[in-house]
Formats: C-alpha cells, structure tokens, sequence
C-alpha cells in the first residue's frame, strides 16, 4: 500500500455582473452617479467590475491505515478586482492581495466497505493563517486602507470542516457527498464569515485503463457574513461604499454543473482538469455572481 501522496491544485474563479437574488442587475443600477438618482441601500458610489480569484494548493496525504487517512493543505492565494467609481481621481482602479490561505487539517475514516461502495466521514480544523489584514488604495481615503472581505486571505477564525462522502466501485460509479464549513467565533475585526453547506453528486466513467471522465453537479448554500469589519465603513448616513463592504451582501445559493477528466500519466501520477459554471444564483445582493470555475490537479502516491 501507498502510504504517503502529494497533490498541487491550481485553481481559478471569475465574478463578472451583479445579482439582487434570482434578478441580474446592470451596472447602471448598481453605480450611484448622483444627480437626480436617490443615494439608497442598493447603489453605491464605488463598484466592483470583475473578480478574478486563484489559489495553489498543496496537500500532503498519509494514509495510517486502511480505514484511516490524513491531509494537510496549505493554500496560496492571488486575488485582483477592478472597480469603476464616481469618486474623482478614482474612475477605474484595481485593487490586488495575495499570500498564504488558512491552513486544512483533516482525518478521515472510513465507515464502509463493501464489494460496491465505500463510505467515509472527514473532518478537521481550519487554521487562522491566512492575513485579514490586507491593505490597498482605495478611494475612502489617500493612502492604503484595510480592504473588504473578498479580498482578506482567510476567515481569522478556527474553522471546521465536515464531509460525509459515498462513491460505487468499477467502470461506472457515481459519487455522493454532504460537506460543510462551520465558523466559529469572531476574528480581531470583530466578525465571522458565513457558514458554507455543500451537496454534490459526481459520476465517472473510467475509459481506458488511464483516461477517466466525469461529470456532475452541486448545489451550495453560504450564509451572510456575522458582524461588520467598522475600519472598511463610512461615518455617514450611508455606510457602505461598495456592496462588498456590507457583510448582509454576502452568500446565497447556487447549483453548479461540472465536468472534467483524470488522466493515469504514470502508475503514481495522475492529472485532473475540471470546469465548472453556476446555472442558478440566488445571491443576497446586489452581489458579483460567479461566472466560471476551474482547476487543474498533479497528484502523486508513494
């Protein structure tokens, strides 16, 4: 048996547009120009355009015994948003932050095995390593500030994520499985990012003794952010510049088809392409919605 595997994930998300629960919104509605448009909770003078997000991420895998593995995973992050805004001097800019993610511990075990399916339950802890502190020149004021939280590298709190996973042996098979991340806490700015539920539902067709492809679907659901970072407000009757600095504006629900395939380059080498794309968000908004995934995977055993 191969006790020890390393994998390398590189993987890449784009927010492109706006989305006020199942209702895509134009820009047009979502700037607030002046003039004879009202200032209300759902314009704002400052907006996001595109976001493009990717992370490389290492995991290291021990295999304790047939029924009992372990991961680490450490993420390194890079993430760029262009905005447009009617604040002058600041009609187009882009703000950019990138480092190291919250690092994943995680044991699984597995609770079946049977000649048809095995079942495993996983679980772990999210540590806090990722920066909430990142800073760029934005339009509140000269100089860099703290930016909001789609651009901080991790929660800054200790997180816990869930899996309980169900996939059938040979030619075909078909995977099932519930996930979670539970936050808990508030971090030193004083909030906590929403807990994430997952269900996903994948079936493979192993082609040739190398060559495997799948496909499936998962529908998510995140709840909004608990309490508010105060150094990314205004002090004024409007607080929030930018939906992206109001912590209700965050999470939603989604269902996302995917596709992709493994390739068996070497009897301990395999490499995996996969995309992905939403088919429905309802998103608290107004709110960037997703546009596309994908992700590529070098993973080793040894």
């Amino acid at each position: 048996m191969r006790r020890w595997s390393v994998a390398v994930q590189f993987k890449a998300v784009e927010f492109d547009g706006y989305r006020q629960n199942e209702t895509d919104l134009p820009l047009k509605t979502v700037l607030y120009t002046g003039g004879d448009t009202p200032r209300t909770n759902r314009n704002f003078p400052i907006v996001p355009t595109v976001i493009n997000q990717y992370a490389q991420i290492v995991q290291l895998g021990y295999q304790y015994a047939d029924n009992v593995k372990l991961a680490l995973q450490l993420p390194l992050i890079k993430q760029t948003t262009d905005h447009i805004s009617t604040v002058p001097g600041y009609n187009e800019f882009e703000i950019a932050s990138q480092g190291m993610g919250d690092m994943v511990i995680t044991a699984g075990y597995m609770l079946n095995d049977s000649a048809s399916a095995r079942v495993w339950l996983n679980a772990g802890v999210s540590l806090p390593t990722g920066s909430i502190d990142e800073a760029g020149d934005t339009p509140r004021a000269p100089g860099d500030q703290q930016l909001p939280y789609t651009m901080q590298l991790g929660s800054g709190t200790y997180d816990f994520p869930l899996e309980l996973s169900y996939q059938t042996k040979g030619q075909h098979s078909i995977a099932l499985a519930l996930s979670a991340m539970l936050r808990t806490g508030a971090n030193d700015r004083h909030y906590r990012l929403g807990n994430n539920y997952e269900l996903s539902a994948k079936y493979s067709y192993r082609a040739s003794p190398r060559i495997t492809v799948f496909g499936g679907a998962e529908l998510s659901h995140a709840d909004a952010i608990h309490g508010q970072d105060n150094d990314i407000v205004l002090d004024a009757p409007f607080p929030y510049p930018a939906s992206i600095t109001n912590p209700a504006l965050y999470g939603g629900q989604k269902i996302t088809v995917m596709a992709g395939l493994t390739y068996k380059a070497l009897d301990w080498l395999n490499i995996s392409l996969d995309g992905g794309k939403p088919l429905y968000q309802n998103l608290n908004g107004p709110q960037p919605k997703e546009v596309w995934r994908t992700s590529l995977q070098l993973s080793a055993s040894f």
